[in-house]
C-alpha cells in the first residue's frame, strides 16, 4: 500500500495557553467574530501567499453547526480540533459548504466532500475526525483528516504493513462500500480501536496524517 509523501500541518499543542470553557452555541461565533475582526484590521497578520480576507467559516450557521464536536481554543493562530463528526452533522455541512471549501483533502485523503457523504449515507458506520484553522489565519479551512469506521472483521493490521499485514482488505471495503475511492493514497495510518460506547464491535481509525 502506498502512502506518498506526507506535507506537515498543524499538530495540538502539548497544553493549550489560552483554554476557553464551551459556554454554549454563541461562544464559537462570537470568538471566530473577534479573530476575524482582528485579523481583517490594519494590524492583522497575513501569510504572504494566502488570500487577504477572513471570516467565510462564520457564513451559513457553520459555528453553530461544528460547536458541539469542537475543542474551542482562543489562539488565532492554532487550529481547533475536532472528533465524532457524524452523520446528521456530515449531512447539515454538505448543506452548507460551497463547492471550493469541500474540494480540500488532508495529505492525500478523499476530499472532505466525499469524506462528509460517506458519514452522512452510513451514519452508523462512519464519524469524521480533525481540524478547523479559523478566520484569524489566511488559510481558513475545515480539514477532515481522518475517519473512524466499523468494520466487522478480525484483520492483522501492522504500523509498519509488514507482508502478512491484511489492511488491503479493509481500504478495500473503504473503497468499494463507503465510496471513498477519490483519495490519492491509503490511510498513513490504521490502527483498531476499542469504544466503550460500542463494546463488541470492531472499529477501525484510518489517518491521514
Amino acid at each position: 500500500m502506498s502512502h506518498g509523501n506526507r506535507p506537515s500541518h498543524p499538530r495540538r499543542r502539548a497544553t493549550n495557553r489560552h483554554p476557553v470553557s464551551p459556554l454554549g452555541l454563541p461562544t464559537l461565533r462570537a470568538l471566530w467574530q473577534r479573530q476575524a475582526a482582528e485579523a481583517n484590521g490594519p494590524d492583522g497578520f497575513h501569510h504572504v501567499h494566502g488570500p487577504h480576507t477572513h471570516g467565510w467559516l462564520l457564513d451559513d450557521a457553520v459555528p453553530e453547526l461544528l460547536e458541539p464536536v469542537l475543542h474551542p481554543d482562543d489562539d488565532p493562530l492554532e487550529p481547533t480540533f475536532f472528533a465524532n463528526l457524524d452523520g446528521p452533522l456530515a449531512e447539515a455541512l454538505l448543506a452548507r459548504l460551497a463547492p471550493t471549501r469541500l474540494a480540500h483533502r488532508s495529505n492525500g485523503s478523499p476530499p472532505l466532500g466525499s469524506l462528509l457523504r460517506a458519514a452522512a449515507q452510513h451514519p452508523d458506520d462512519v464519524t469524521l475526525h480533525g481540524f478547523v484553522v479559523g478566520p484569524g489565519r489566511c488559510d481558513e479551512r475545515l480539514v477532515a483528516e481522518g475517519a473512524i469506521l466499523r468494520f466487522e472483521a478480525d484483520l492483522l493490521v501492522t504500523e509498519q504493513h509488514v507482508p502478512d499485514c491484511e489492511c488491503e482488505l479493509l481500504w478495500a471495503y473503504v473503497v468499494d462500500e463507503l465510496g471513498l475511492d477519490d483519495a490519492l493514497n491509503a490511510p498513513h495510518r490504521i490502527h483498531r480501536i476499542h469504544r466503550a460506547d460500542a463494546p463488541g464491535e470492531t472499529w477501525w481509525r484510518l489517518l491521514w496524517a
